[in-house]
């Protein structure tokens, strides 16, 4: 049988149970490091997400159902079901429609079992729980027969995205065209194939594509089926968007004065742009260095009050790095953090012997990295973007929350 099949069915008989037992509580997934999360009441789907671009995921379908959609963020849950909390504020606001939230919630759902069909290894866990739901729109429940609608539909979908052979790829990647004689060798002109180059940058993911063209993903990626088979397209996987929740700190971030300043020392932009993402909107500042040697010089200038630190890098390694700034008075407290994929005892031994302060493994964790920051560096009184006035945040308490 094949994935899809297990996939299908295993999720058609777990909706059908749950809606049979109107269970209330989390229905976790999990594929590797990947982990979704479907969220019932009394047996009626309220909520999907997960992933690993759930703010992308939001962005797109605001952006799709209530491009407008403005909403004031001040005491807003950061926790779980932070976009459900954000549907119940906006139709109570009046700044969305019971039919743009219910549509809201299928693009979420129908986006979110995209991505659990075609996984054969699923581990489920069902969490019986009440505080997910101290207050709960009944008109945005989604009956089983709904659920089931849009997993019929999902699933025709994926049979398509299997037909033109991408069952291998991850329409959360970012496909990236690339540069080559064989390019110019098709039928396309020199005006279309920069146009198709300029829309599959490596930037954006299928999903994003696919929202920005209005088209179903099958349909945006056909563009790049030939390109793909003939391996003229690279796949990279790119971070999640901030969440409206991180924008609104961020924004009172920069309000803020005297945030302290965080050095990332990785060759890979992608890992700094990552760290940023998360420690932005927490309250500090982020320096990114790509070449550990010229960032000595940098680092010796800005003097950040803590260092993320690759070990694995061109010219330099880690460790030597590390040791070197330990034997110079004005890095020899500064506490340094390595991030690394090898995570051996070996690996952490040796660090500590050079003078690292922490280890970090790749990828780090959101909520590690905000826990290392915070236990070196905790950002104290007014320096923290939850102490800053509203009168401060230059009107950033209300953020329009769809990409543009």
């Amino acid at each position: 049988m094949s994935a899809t099949a297990i996939g299908y069915k295993m999720l058609s008989h777990t909706l059908a149970v749950l809606s049979q037992k109107q269970a209330t509580g989390k229905l976790v997934l999990e594929q590797g490091e990947q982990q979704w999360q479907l969220y019932f009441f009394q047996g009626s789907l309220v909520y999907a997400t997960g992933g690993a671009h759930r703010a992308r995921r939001w962005y797109r379908a605001i952006g799709q159902h209530c491009r407008n959609f403005q909403v004031d963020l001040r005491d807003l849950d950061a926790g779980e079901l932070w976009e459900y909390q954000l549907l119940q504020r906006g139709i109570a606001a009046s700044e969305m429609s019971l039919e743009q939230a219910r549509a809201i919630v299928h693009t979420s759902l129908s986006e979110v079992l995209f991505a659990l069909i075609g996984q054969s290894g699923l581990r489920r866990e069902w969490r019986p729980s009440q505080k997910y739901f101290s207050t709960i729109t009944s008109s945005l429940l989604l009956s089983l027969t709904e659920v089931e609608k849009v997993l019929c539909c999902t699933e025709e979908i994926w049979q398509k995205w299997k037909a033109m052979g991408l069952w291998l790829v991850d329409p959360e990647q970012a496909p990236l065209l690339k540069a080559s004689a064989h390019l110019q060798e098709n039928r396309f002109s020199s005006n279309s194939l920069i146009a198709l180059a300029n829309v599959f940058n490596g930037e954006n993911t299928l999903w994003d594509i696919a929202f920005k063209k209005k088209q179903c993903v099958t349909v945006a990626t056909r563009a790049l089926v030939n390109y793909i088979k003939q391996g003229l397209v690279n796949f990279r996987t790119v971070p999640d968007l901030p969440s409206p929740i991180e924008q609104w700190r961020l924004a009172a971030a920069i309000a803020g004065p005297g945030r302290p300043l965080i050095a990332c020392i990785d060759d890979s932009p992608t890992v700094c742009e990552f760290l940023e993402q998360i420690l932005l909107p927490a309250g500090y500042r982020v320096l990114k260095i790509q070449d550990p040697m010229q960032g000595v010089g940098i680092i010796s200038k800005q003097k950040p009050a803590l260092i993320f630190m690759d070990v694995v890098m061109p010219k330099t390694s880690g460790f030597a790095l590390c040791n070197f700034l330990r034997k110079t008075s004005a890095f020899r407290e500064t506490p340094i953090v390595f991030l690394t994929g090898q995570d051996s005892i070996i690996d952490r031994t040796r660090a500590k012997l050079t003078g690292a302060s922490d280890f970090l493994s790749k990828p780090p964790n959101p909520e590690q990295v905000l826990q290392i920051a915070d236990k070196y560096l905790k950002v104290k009184g007014d320096r923290h973007p939850s102490a800053i006035r509203p009168q401060d945040l230059l009107h950033s308490r209300q953020l329009t929350l769809a990409n543009s």
